[in-house]
């Protein structure tokens, strides 16, 4: 293989899957291991694993392959030109064009591999057949729906009423929005409305992790209590979610439910969808019946998924303005009561727009908050203005601690250990969940002196000097959090729960269900886990506390910190935020945009973000 290639994987610019990929498809092909196939290879994959569906081209030409590694001293390799590079490319064997079997694709400058360029149509498919076949619908039945569950206003429009009407209006919707702005609230009015058009209406909720499912029942139940609609209606608005993994059939080799096995529904709501990668996207859109509704819920301003893709973000235009056809804005107006001035319009929105209702006003938090203030000012990118919030916030939800080079602010690890002792002081596990539900520590690292691994030894050994906890793996009051799928036990990653011993003193494994209910396992059939008093940002989503500890890296130059990171950790906080970092962290991480390739914003008619 070629000595360029395996010296970046021996340097850790290189991951070994990229490498022996990159190996396998030159020798299959016969191809030079140091020539344009062998190293578009090697990109492709690498980039892949750091969150790209593709390679766009015209980003890589002429610049260095792979990020520099940490035992690197050598002369970075660097991608072809342009035009050379796409001309070697289309001439190879191993590289199609959209639509034939070849390992890689070649599409309008960016380079797929098959199975990603696949799924990224089958999205395209599935989203554009919907938008193109509206329901039928009644409409004074819909109007008159919209003005009692939404009465009129006169502080402007009412973009929860905007959304809903478009939900409805649409077999493929998006309600978008930040913290408290309402998006389950527009949900259950959403259902309550499509039962009224269709009272035998069969839907299902979902969510990516088991913690999302089980938050998204529990607002539904609220809420559905309180709207006006008739009882017969407000029974069939389910209150039972499930992970999407559980609704597809997953059985940990394959998924029962797809094109040819589609799901027994008529509208399924799934929500965080900011986390749902492109794999699993195209995978729920196939196994959906041809005339099924789907609305999706999410924050589009948050993380994207761990794996492949931006799937959301594609879908809602990666921040651009939300504008309706100007067709379609009097129809909104009329269904609305909204005057057409007041709504977004635009000659040029792309058709998906039309099934975007973005919500704009936080309920949560209102002006004075610091926590909402903060949050807007990170996810608009002005870095100076959130520093200096957060150094003196004058509605004292915020709290500064600054690191310094060697680790965390020693103040941010006390204030978090004094808030965990709470709950080890408590009788009954249920109590004991309840508490520690209300604070996490979350940090945008795994692994150095700012990452989970280290601040969950730190805050352990801390707790076991005040003698609160019991030496060894296993004890009392240990938060965990499964990382693995068991279908067994029913337990899936991300679950969170504690260990506490029973009333016979038996040490077991406790976690709180979707329905609120707590059930527990003996502590031999506990799945692989790993402690939670701290979690990544990542692992966090879907989950809200009462009190977070943000922890930011000591560096201002770290992979993984983005606007995007620190806007998803602030948001998981109601009351009180406390952030530990570097000036320089925070400043570069608000200026730094998540920004992963791919084809599907383009192709749903969304201008390419520079």
């Amino acid at each position: 293989m070629s000595s360029q290639l395996y010296a970046a994987m021996q340097a850790g610019s290189l991951s070994p899957l990229a490498y022996f990929f990159a190996r396998f498809l030159a020798g299959k092909y016969q191809r030079d291991e140091d020539g344009t196939l062998a190293l578009s290879a090697a990109l492709v994959s690498e980039r892949n694993q750091q969150g790209d569906v593709c390679v766009d081209l015209h980003r890589h030409a002429g610049a260095p392959l792979f990020n520099a590694g940490a035992n690197s001293s050598t002369t970075p390799l660097l991608a072809p030109g342009l035009r050379q590079w796409l001309r070697e490319l289309s001439a190879d064997a191993a590289v199609g064009r959209p639509g034939e079997l070849a390992p890689l694709i070649l599409e309008d400058g960016r380079l797929y591999l098959h199975r990603l360029w696949q799924f990224e149509q089958q999205v395209l498919a599935a989203i554009s057949a919907r938008l193109a076949s509206p329901p039928v619908l009644d409409a004074a039945r819909l109007t008159g729906g919209l003005a009692r569950l939404f009465p009129a206003s006169n502080n402007g429009p009412d973009w929860q009423k905007l959304a809903s009407a478009l939900a409805v209006s649409q077999r493929f919707a998006v309600i978008s929005g930040g913290p408290g702005t309402g998006k389950t609230s527009t949900v259950v009015k959403v259902l309550a409305l499509l039962l009224e058009q269709q009272p035998d209406m069969h839907i299902r909720l979902a969510a990516p992790t088991g913690k999302a499912a089980a938050r998204m029942v529990d607002a539904i139940r609220q809420r559905k209590a309180d709207i006006d609609i008739a009882d017969e209606l407000r029974a069939r608005i389910p209150d039972q979610a499930s992970t999407l993994h559980r609704l597809l059939g997953f059985n940990g080799r394959r998924f029962a439910h797809h094109r040819r096995n589609p799901l027994l529904l008529d509208c399924l709501v799934v929500d965080e969808a900011s986390m749902i990668d492109l794999p699993m996207m195209a995978r729920l859109l196939t196994a959906l019946p041809e005339n099924a509704r789907i609305i999706l819920l999410g924050d589009r301003d948050q993380l994207a998924s761990v794996e492949a893709g931006n799937v959301l973000g594609d879908i809602t235009g990666h921040g651009q303005p939300i504008c309706y056809a100007t067709a379609q804005v009097q129809t909104l107006a009329t269904l609305t009561g909204a005057p057409a001035v007041a709504l977004p319009a635009s000659e040029t929105a792309p058709p998906v727009a039309s099934a975007i209702g973005l919500l704009r006003t936080s309920y949560r938090f209102d002006a004075g908050s610091g926590i909402g203030q903060l949050a807007q000012r990170v996810n608009q990118g002005e870095a100076e203005a959130a520093l200096a919030l957060l150094r003196d916030d004058p509605s004292g939800q915020l709290v500064w601690h600054e690191n310094n080079e060697q680790s965390i602010c020693s103040d941010a690890l006390q204030w978090a250990v004094q808030q965990y002792i709470a709950y080890l002081h408590c009788d009954e596990v249920d109590a004991a969940l309840h508490i520690f539900e209300q604070i996490r520590v979350l940090c945008a690292l795994r692994s150095g002196p700012f990452g989970v691994d280290e601040v969950n030894r730190t805050i352990g050994e801390r707790l076991r000097v005040r003698g609160l906890i019991e030496a060894g793996d296993e004890f009392h009051g240990k938060p965990v959090m499964v990382t693995v799928n068991d279908y067994e036990t029913e337990l899936y990653n991300g679950d969170i729960g504690l260990l506490w011993r029973d009333g016979r003193g038996e040490l077991r494994a406790w976690f709180r269900t979707a329905d609120g209910q707590l059930r527990d396992i003996p502590l031999r059939s506990l799945p692989e886990h790993v402690p939670a008093w701290a979690l990544t940002v990542h692992e966090s989503q879907g989950s809200e506390f009462e009190q977070v500890l943000l922890v930011l890296p000591f560096e201002a130059v770290t992979p993984l910190l983005s606007r995007e990171l620190i806007y998803t950790g602030i948001t998981r906080a109601r009351s009180q935020l406390h952030i530990s970092a570097s000036a320089p962290a925070l400043l570069q991480g608000c200026r730094e945009r998540v920004r992963r390739s791919s084809g599907l914003a383009q192709k749903l008619g969304w201008a390419e973000v520079s």
